[in-house]
């Protein structure tokens, strides 16, 4: 018996209480496994919810919680009947416009918002990766001092954090976003140092700053500072 959207959101609300704002587009198919392994829906809601997290209906339901519309979107790119339709649209309505989340973001918005937006912060990355030779490899390294600036953008990003009733933490909020920038430079250098044409005395190349700007774009932030500096990395023969 399929639960109600109620249920449904509430349990999405929970993951993303213990997972961060993005669990559920990030983790999509651990999403659907959660809500099945806690019987939350049967395997057919489960499944229709699985569609909806990896279409642009939970961006657009963060703007517009309309529900008739939301239902409209579900059809139009998931392709599920009309029925199921509503009831995702009902789910993610409840989700992003539920009165928990409002007082959320009236309580954000009277006080820790306008102070995150004022604040700077700044952060150190060293990233490592291993580059392979036909006769070794090599440990490359790239250090950095990154400080940003939020920007009214980072609102948007915001609402998944306040699924359930709680004020905003800045230093949880700014963490999160430290994390998610570490990784993304992680990915970006070990990618950069297992390319074809990359030389091991190209890591000072590396443009660290260009990468941040682009994160930076996503998120909501600006970039204030970006120093950063590559080692020649070691090599180690192969056998």
């Amino acid at each position: 018996m399929a639960a109600s959207p109620e249920a449904i959101a509430a349990k999405l609300a929970e993951i993303i209480s213990a997972k961060g704002p993005s669990a559920l587009t990030d983790d999509p198919y651990g999403t659907y496994q959660e809500i099945l392994k806690s019987k939350t829906a049967d395997r057919r809601t489960a499944g229709a919810l699985l569609h909806v997290l990896v279409s642009t209906v939970p961006a657009m339901a963060q703007k517009n919680q309309d529900a008739e519309e939301l239902s409209v979107a579900v059809q139009n790119e998931c392709c599920l009947s009309k029925a199921m339709a509503d009831r995702m649209a009902e789910v993610f309505s409840l989700l992003c416009s539920s009165a928990d989340s409002r007082d959320g973001r009236e309580e954000m918005d009277g006080d820790d918002l306008p102070w995150f937006l004022s604040e700077e912060f700044g952060m150190s990355w060293d990233g490592f990766a291993e580059c392979n030779s036909g006769s070794g490899t090599y440990d490359c390294s790239y250090s950095a001092d990154i400080e940003l600036r939020p920007t009214e953008a980072v609102a948007n990003r915001l609402p998944w954090m306040l699924a359930e009733k709680q004020v905003l933490d800045a230093d949880k909020v700014l963490s999160y976003f430290a994390e998610d920038l570490i990784d993304y430079l992680d990915s970006e250098f070990e990618d950069y140092c297992s390319g074809d044409d990359f030389s091991p005395s190209g890591v000072g190349d590396f443009d660290c700053a260009a990468y941040v700007a682009k994160w930076c774009r996503k998120n909501g932030f600006e970039v204030v500072s970006c120093e950063g500096e590559g080692e020649l990395p070691d090599f180690e023969p192969r056998g």
